[in-house]
C-alpha cells in the first residue's frame, strides 16, 4: 500500500517531498514530425529542476535537440483510488555542459542512484539533462477524489 503524501506547508515543499521518494519519471517529447514518444527514464531533484542521463542518440534526446519542450510525469504505482498522486510537469530540457554544473548534478545524481558509479564508463558517454518547469500541477487523490494544485512558474 502507498502512503499519501504527508501534508507540509506549502505545495512546493510537497512536490520536493514527493520527488524525493520516487526514482523514475516518464519524459514526453515530441519529435520533427510532430508524433508524441515517451520513455521512462531515472531522475534526480537539483533545486527545483530535475537531471536525468541519456544517450544523445536516444529518440527523447534528439527530439530535445530538435525543440527543447518536454512534460514529464511522476507518480505512484497503485490499484486504488485513493492512492493515486503524483505530478505534472511542462517545461524545457537542456543539456548541462562539461563544467562545475555538471559535476555538481552527477554529485546528486550518484547520491540518489549510488549503484551509477558502476556504470561511468556508460554514463561519460552519455549526455546529463536538465528539465526545468514552467508548470507543475500536484495530483493527490488521498485528501479528495481530483484533488490538485498547479503552479505557474512562466
Amino acid at each position: 500500500m502507498t502512503k499519501p503524501l504527508s501534508r507540509p506547508k506549502s505545495v512546493q515543499e510537497t512536490i520536493k517531498e514527493f520527488l524525493s521518494k520516487h526514482s523514475t519519471m516518464t519524459l514526453a517529447t515530441i519529435n520533427v514530425d510532430g508524433k508524441p514518444q515517451s520513455c521512462p527514464l531515472f531522475f534526480a531533484s537539483d533545486d527545483d529542476t530535475l537531471i536525468f542521463f541519456s544517450s544523445p542518440k536516444s529518440r527523447h534526446s534528439l527530439n530535445i535537440a530538435e525543440n527543447g519542450k518536454a512534460a514529464v510525469t511522476i507518480h505512484n504505482e497503485t490499484w486504488n483510488w485513493e492512492e493515486i498522486a503524483g505530478v505534472q510537469m511542462e517545461g524545457e530540457v537542456h543539456i548541462i555542459p562539461v563544467g562545475h554544473a555538471r559535476d555538481h548534478a552527477w554529485e546528486i545524481y550518484k547520491k540518489k542512484f549510488p549503484f551509477v558509479v558502476d556504470f561511468e564508463a556508460e554514463v561519460s558517454r552519455s549526455e546529463l539533462y536538465r528539465f526545468t518547469p514552467k508548470w507543475i500541477r500536484l495530483i493527490d487523490n488521498s485528501v479528495s477524489f481530483g484533488y490538485r494544485e498547479e503552479i505557474n512558474l512562466d
